[in-house]
């Protein structure tokens, strides 16, 4: 829909309109290259680029409007003489690109219910299983995460977790128009601090756990928590209707020791925990694991539940309950909450699990962070008391310090360790895969009785499988759903699943 120039800014905060306020606007961009004759241009200053700085190109394109920071001199160089009929000038212009896209596209998230969640781990399984919660429960339900977007009618491949906040509110707006009574999102610390997702109203945020990751985009973790418990404000309600309608609900990992601290907001809070011995409000009491699914028994504030589920593996337990804790959250029956489970198939990518002809098992993960491999291997020791084979490797252009953490784990946990590539970007492989087998070669007494460096990851992926005997698992870890893998300033077609899919039909078995 199109908007003015005066309905787009009214009410925002810091905001002052120069110039046209009649002039209509169809679209919000923060990206040049999409700048155009009735699209609204947001400079901002981001931490590799400056969105001042293409004031001059956007104005090639037939841009009318522009926002700006007002206190940015450099802006006001490419204002003079009138180069835009209206110019915004604002405090802050980093949350302007989601607030003006979400008055554009009718505020869908007013018209829909809203489950999102955040966390190191478990964050696309727990957003899967939410979006099959509701859609069982309440209606069509849209999805936006790690592996696709999903408006009820059209579904593609996610280029990012969180997309920046014009195509985060127009997919939210699409589904809204296909007829979708809620969505289930994944939002990453990167969105949040970002503010991709500014003036998003959530009925129910789940936060899954805390552990390493990122770190070369935040600064520490306490940065790193910090910006992943920005969440909560989108949980608050005063700003969009005075206050006269309730907060939406945190739903905290109360197992884990460094989300203790997040509990105190005006929001409410449901806990829970997949630990017997942590007090919940939902818990798990007695949870049966098996290599076809796992069975759980609950306790929802004193109301016995149980939930029967194909997916595998102990990290699962925790993902079931936080999906099922967010259903409870909304407001739906716990029993049928918990029956809705039980049809959710595995999600791809996220232990995904492939039979192999010698007896043994490949188990696809995107596992990705020490914590993540220590709990898929963890999670699969559970499943076997034959051997576990790791393959895995770490990206380039990102934190270095995880890389011997990774080896440290494989190491300690695996059998058989493989290092390979990930995505190493502009990084040398082979200098990665050093500095993870050094973090292998640290551990003083290793279970693991050898490792191996290959750095072209098919090979690596083939070996290990070769060496697969009858009961073994093959971890193959870091890559899960995607499809590709990032060379230098190549994108590569590598998908692990179709790898091993391969080389099963290769070795008389189906795939």
């Amino acid at each position: 829909m199109a908007m003015t120039l005066a309905e787009l800014c009214t009410g925002l905060p810091g905001v002052t309109l120069e110039g046209g306020s009649s002039l209509t606007v169809a679209a919000v961009t923060a990206d040049s290259r999409e700048a155009g004759p009735q699209v609204l241009f947001v400079a901002v200053r981001g931490t590799e680029r400056d969105g001042h700085d293409f004031l001059k190109q956007v104005r090639t394109t037939g841009c009318r409007a522009v926002a700006v920071l007002a206190d940015g001199p450099e802006s006001d160089v490419a204002l003079e003489a009138g180069c835009f009929e209206s110019v915004i000038r604002a405090t802050d212009t980093r949350p302007l690109p989601a607030l003006l896209a979400r008055r554009l596209n009718g505020c869908p998230d007013r018209r829909m219910w809203t489950a999102a969640v955040t966390g190191t781990n478990g964050k696309t399984t727990v957003s899967y299983l939410m979006k099959e919660l509701l859609d069982r429960m309440h209606g069509p339900c849209g999805l936006l995460g790690t592996i696709r977007y999903d408006d009820g009618r059209t579904s593609v491949p996610a280029p990012l977790t969180t997309p920046g906040g014009p195509v985060f509110y127009r997919w939210l707006g699409r589904m809204v128009d296909t007829g979708c009574r809620s969505v289930a999102m994944e939002i990453s610390s990167h969105a949040l601090a970002q503010e991709r997702t500014a003036g998003l109203r959530l009925d129910v945020a789940v936060m899954t756990n805390l552990g390493r990751d990122h770190l070369d985009y935040h600064r520490d973790l306490a940065e790193y928590l910090a910006a992943k418990a920005r969440i909560r404000e989108l949980l608050q309600r005063e700003a969009q209707v005075g206050g006269t309608e309730p907060p939406g609900t945190l739903v905290l990992n109360a197992a884990d020791p460094a989300l203790a601290g997040l509990a105190g907001g005006n929001e409410r809070l449901v806990r829970f925990s997949a630990d017997p011995a942590v007090a919940a409000d939902l818990r798990v009491t007695a949870c049966h694991l098996g290599m076809t699914g796992t069975r759980l028994e609950l306790d929802w504030q004193g109301l016995a539940l149980q939930v029967e589920s194909p997916l595998v593996g102990r990290f699962n337990v925790e993902n079931l309950t936080a999906a099922l804790a967010a259903g409870i959250a909304l407001g739906l029956d716990p029993v049928h909450c918990a029956d809705a489970l039980a049809g959710v198939p595995q999600v791809p990518g996220r232990l995904e699990r492939f039979p192999l002809p010698s007896g043994g098992l490949a188990v696809v993960d995107y596992a990705h962070t020490h914590d993540a491999l220590a709990a898929v291997l963890g999670t699969c020791r559970e499943l076997t008391d034959r051997r576990l084979i790791a393959v895995f490797g770490c990206g380039g252009d990102r934190d270095r310090g995880k890389r011997p953490l990774m080896g440290e784990v494989a190491a300690r946990d695996a059998d058989l360790a493989w290092i390979t590539s990930d995505n190493p970007r502009s990084e040398d492989p082979q200098r990665i895969c050093a500095e993870i087998a050094a973090g292998f070669d640290s551990v003083a007494a290793p279970r693991a009785s050898s490792r191996r460096v290959v750095v072209d990851r098919t090979a690596a992926i083939t070996s290990a499988l070769a060496a697969a005997d009858e009961g073994d698992i093959v971890v193959v870890a870091g890559k899960g759903h995607e499809d590709y893998q990032l060379i230098g300033d190549r994108r590569l077609d590598l998908d692990d699943r179709a790898v091993i899919g391969h080389w099963i039909r290769e070795s008389g078995g189906h795939a």
